[in-house]
């Protein structure tokens, strides 16, 4: 994952970001509607519930929580603990704290970003719409029914998979392939539609590989490290 070639990084969103755009141009046509009349059906039950019991990986706080006990490990467990610097060097406590550092304020700057979109779209959950129509949008609503585009899951989880896919290049596509299981269920328990899934995977993958790029200091070093060795 080259991300410290603005060229590459470039090349690189311009085929996802068109991928990405087609897929949402199909949803918004009638792909939306089939997807969603497709996982009501009774023999499906299962898929939904197991789904419920899931999807809530997806929530940011989760992994908030995991930044600060990577911060706090760092910074004040590990200068004070013989046993933990015996085990971790001090290189390696270094890529933590830079790590949990990005992992928060990647979390924070994308998922503001994109609650701002939610608002300025405006368009109704599937559960809750007739008929699951996908063309319902009322700008600037602040009812939660209201927010579907992007899905803020669909973000967590592709922010959370590119940050892992950076630390451990070789097993990208496991990391992605995890990330989007997660990000079906909202379109499963009909939270979301599908092209509201792909728009928050969109800007959580992009958003997070560009603020790689553009992040000063250690993490830049520490993703050609990174690099390097994949």
């Amino acid at each position: 994952m080259q991300v410290q070639n603005r060229q590459w990084l470039i090349k690189h969103s311009i085929v996802v970001f068109s991928a990405g755009l087609i897929a949402i141009l199909a949803g918004f046509y009638r792909l939306d509607m089939i997807i969603a009349n497709f996982f009501i059906q009774p023999e499906l039950e299962k898929v939904y519930y197991y789904s419920r019991e899931i999807t809530n990986v997806g929530y940011s706080i989760h992994y908030f929580v995991a930044a600060i006990i990577g911060l706090m490990f760092s910074k004040l467990i590990y200068p004070k603990t013989q046993y933990f610097k015996n085990k971790v060097s001090a290189e390696e406590n270094d890529q933590i704290y830079q790590w949990s550092l990005f992992l928060m304020k990647a979390l924070l700057i994308i998922g503001v970003l994109l609650n701002v979109l939610k608002f300025l779209f405006g368009r109704l959950r599937p559960h809750a719409s007739e008929n699951f129509n996908n063309m319902n949008f009322d700008p600037f609503n602040l009812h939660h029914h209201w927010h579907s585009f992007p899905s803020g899951h669909s973000q967590v989880a592709f922010t959370v998979a590119a940050i892992a896919l950076l630390i451990w290049p070789r097993h990208k596509f496991v990391f992605l392939g995890v990330a989007a299981i997660f990000a079906l269920t909202r379109i499963t328990i009909h939270q979301h539609f599908f092209s509201d899934m792909v728009a928050g995977a969109l800007f959580g993958y992009l958003g997070t590989l560009w603020l790689a790029h553009i992040w000063p200091g250690r993490i830049r070093i520490l993703t050609y490290i990174n690099k390097t060795q994949a």
